[in-house]
């Protein structure tokens, strides 16, 4: 019974370690978009002020603010720096952790969770606040919903509802 029992903990544990790095250290463009259509794609890209900056979706550029530093953390938490603005993180505003606040990209990193949505093509990463905001899980989403062009600011928007999209596609940028 015991051994029973220390096999099956040893394999949680081991299945933790492999879900936990659903995404390799390195650096990606995080974007959206119909992934047979490139110019529909849409990337995170880092706006940097002397204080917090914001970040808003744009078209792809060759520029170091749309390339984000993916480093794994502990039970499949991440941070993601700009390498555009190093030492700086996608992160929390003054305005805290609530549903349609802006993320910024600001000195102090959040440990986001990163859960696997869809397969194959279709591949994309949802990022959420790692604590319950009012009973709510909130992930990463872009606000389209004034109507305006885009750019649009990357916030922070309730899971799971109608019309939030939670879940990027990540691309690998090579060295």
């Amino acid at each position: 019974m015991h051994q029973a029992i220390l096999t099956l903990v040893i394999l949680l544990l081991i299945a933790q370690t492999v879900l936990a790095q659903l995404l390799k250290d390195g650096d990606y463009r995080i974007y959206y978009g119909n992934y047979q259509a490139p110019i529909t794609h849409r990337f995170f890209t880092a706006k940097p002020n002397k204080g917090d900056g914001y970040v808003k979706t744009y078209p792809r550029e060759d520029s170091d603010y749309q390339i984000w530093r993916l480093r794994n953390k502990s039970n499949g938490k991440v941070t993601l720096e700009s390498k555009g603005a190093r030492g700086k993180y996608l992160g929390l505003r003054h305005s805290g952790a609530h549903p349609g606040n802006y993320l910024g990209v600001v000195h102090k990193p959040v440990r986001f969770r990163i859960t696997r949505k869809f397969g194959g093509p279709f591949t994309a990463y949802e990022f959420a606040y790692p604590k319950k905001v009012d009973g709510e899980t909130l992930v990463v989403s872009h606000d389209d919903s004034d109507g305006k062009e885009e750019p649009y600011f990357v916030n922070f928007a309730i899971q799971g509802t109608q019309g939030v999209l939670g879940a990027y596609k990540m691309s690998r940028v090579s060295d």
